[in-house]
């Protein structure tokens, strides 16, 4: 399958090798072959476990490399862009301030979107001037399929056998620890996760995506390009700091954490109390919220009603995010937060991370689409009655069999991260058969 001339190559077929992509990826990647390679020489078999799920976890899908190679190809421009916007900016020394983009966005589009030149803003629910549908719509190129095998996926089933050969060896020497069902607990859990991720792949694949022009009443599927709706999208000032502003946020979450330094005395194995420091991220609050918007795809666009998907949405990475160290002035800015915390804790730092789907961002949509009403029609001045597409809308509605959803990106870029029916079903319930084994014996 090829658009625009390029093979997306969307068949992952039986096997997919992969390497890290990115610094902090092979470091990753490098530190867990160290970490399973000692495991090996010392021969404990769970320290080869964390080491091979490192490896893993440091590789991405076949697929994604695949979509970051050919997004080189196709925006070469805009990827540059990206990669040389990203990384931590020193914003002050002193102040330990710093701001962080990341540098690839493995949400962004694959294949060149329309510009805004191109939007004719002044219709924003008829076609575009080609009346043909943008690049990267699964009825234009279709959908992924993973690989069968990944050595991601071998390395998840690879460390929970090391895993169980740990508790087999402990078995002579504790016998209290093999009375639980660790291994039992452990498939379980990822049985259910991974059970879960395919049905969410499943439902992807499975459900046909509509064209915006011909949309029907009921559950649909809609892939697209997020445009400026009645309102335009006001400028977001995250946390009330006009530091902190964003433009062209149609729909938005932030969060705002301290970093928390806690001493207390504990007890050692000789009896003999010392003090144990730990160091963590705490919540203070968040927000999320929106306006309409125009989801676009070439051949018409629709209403999506933002608010209806508050909490089934995902944008992927972040957008940016700004941490700063502690300063006991900003106490009168952060208001009584301050008076939560005893005397052996500590605050270090401040972090703030928005998400968000902008306009001009591919968009990925499960919704229910409902008829407008005569009143909320008279309040959009381009609603055409001649289109289908104009007098709908789509809501994020729940129904049985059909969990609605609004991610960043396309179906393509959404589909990217998935494993196969094998990695995310056969190889739990290998590890559930193991771990019934070896409670059972």
């Amino acid at each position: 399958m090829n658009a625009q001339g390029h093979d997306t190559e969307l068949d992952g077929g039986l096997f997919g090798f992969t390497l890290p992509m990115g610094f902090i990826g092979w470091i990753v990647f490098v530190v867990g072959i160290i970490i399973f390679a000692v495991g090996i020489v010392i021969k404990i078999p769970m320290i080869s476990a964390i080491g091979i799920l490192l490896v893993g976890f440091s590789t991405p899908s076949e697929l994604q490399v695949k979509l970051h190679k050919l997004r080189k190809e196709m925006r070469p421009g805009e990827v540059a862009w990206q990669s040389e916007m990203g990384g931590t900016e020193l914003i002050s020394f002193w102040g330990g301030e710093r701001i962080h983009r990341p540098e690839v966005d493995l949400r962004s589009w694959v294949f060149p979107a329309p510009p805004v030149e191109d939007w004719h803003l002044q219709n924003i629910y008829s076609a575009d001037s080609s009346g043909k549908l943008i690049a990267e719509h699964p009825n234009k190129i279709g959908t992924p399929i993973p690989p069968t095998f990944s050595n991601a996926g071998l390395s998840k089933l690879i460390a929970f056998c090391l895993l169980a050969l740990q508790l087999s060896m402990l078995k002579d020497i504790q016998e209290e620890i093999t009375k639980y069902p660790i291994m039992l607990v452990i498939s379980i859990i990822w049985l259910v996760i991974g059970f879960f991720t395919w049905k969410r792949l499943q439902s992807m694949q499975d459900t046909p995506t509509s064209n915006i022009r011909s949309i029907a009443i009921g559950n649909a599927e809609l892939v697209g390009q997020v445009r400026n709706g009645i309102i335009d999208p006001p400028l977001l000032h995250v946390d009330g700091d006009h530091s902190k502003t964003v433009a062209d946020l149609v729909s938005w979450n932030w969060e705002y954490e301290i970093e928390v330094e806690q001493r207390r005395m504990v007890r050692d194995s000789n009896g003999n109390m010392r003090q144990e420091v730990s160091r963590h991220w705490r919540s203070v609050r968040t927000d999320e919220g929106g306006t309409n918007f125009t989801l676009h795809d070439g051949t018409g666009g629709i209403m999506i009603v933002t608010g209806s998907f508050r909490n089934d949405n995902d944008f992927g990475e972040h957008l940016i995010q700004w941490e700063c160290n502690h300063n006991r002035n900003l106490g009168n800015l952060f208001g009584n937060i301050f008076s939560m915390f005893v005397a052996d804790e500590k605050i270090l730092r401040h972090r703030w991370t928005l998400w968000g789907l902008k306009l001009g961002d591919p968009c990925y949509v499960m919704g229910m689409i409902k008829p407008r009403t005569n009143e909320e029609m008279s309040y959009d001045k381009q609603v055409d009655t001649t289109l289908q597409n104009s007098i709908v809308y789509a809501v994020g509605e729940k129904s049985p069999g059909f969990k609605p959803r609004l991610e960043k990106g396309t179906e393509l870029t959404a589909i990217s991260s998935a494993r196969s029916q094998l990695e995310n079903i056969v190889f739990p319930i290998f590890g559930l058969i193991i771990g019934i084994a070896q409670f059972l014996i």
